[in-house]
């Protein structure tokens, strides 16, 4: 029996994680230092929690959203001793400062938010690893998401 398709579907090439580029802020987003050697920057987004509203007038549970949550983060990058950026993080993580972070994807979208940073720690490894450091910090604003191409309207073209 032949059935109608929901919607027409055209396969589409994801976008990689590799060309994605990283800042954070320790002055409100007045300059940004560039987060090098990032391997991983942890899930980014805003999740409610689900609340109940049953009353004795329903048949079924009923539900609503909650306030947002906090993600906690984990930032994992490469460490380089000679980088001014990564001490200047390490710093700020060391005073559990909280720092504005952005995020730009190769296809130009681009995250914000705040992080509470809880601290640091340089990762175990093998022998034949690379020292990593572990930021560790919770979310501390809700994401601003936005486009490259946004910001650069946004800027007079620059």
């Amino acid at each position: 029996m032949a059935h109608t398709q929901l919607y027409d579907y055209e396969p589409k090439e994801p976008v990689l994680l590799g060309g994605t580029h990283s800042q954070f802020s320790t002055d409100g987003g007045t300059t940004w230092n560039a987060l090098r050697g990032a391997q991983e920057i942890g899930d980014i987004g805003d999740i409610a929690e689900s609340v109940e509203c049953t009353t004795i007038d329903d048949s079924r549970k009923m539900y609503r959203g909650g306030l947002k949550d906090s993600s906690e983060k984990e930032l994992t990058i490469y460490f380089y001793d000679d980088d001014a950026d990564q001490k200047a993080l390490i710093a700020a993580a060391k005073a559990q400062q909280t720092v504005t972070v952005r995020h730009q994807w190769p296809n130009g979208t681009i995250a914000s938010y705040d992080l509470k940073l809880l601290g640091y720690q340089i990762m175990s490894g093998s022998a034949d690893g690379f020292m990593q450091l572990k930021v560790s910090g919770r979310q501390a604003s809700d994401v601003v998401w936005s486009t490259a191409a946004e910001q650069t309207k946004s800027n007079g073209g620059k």
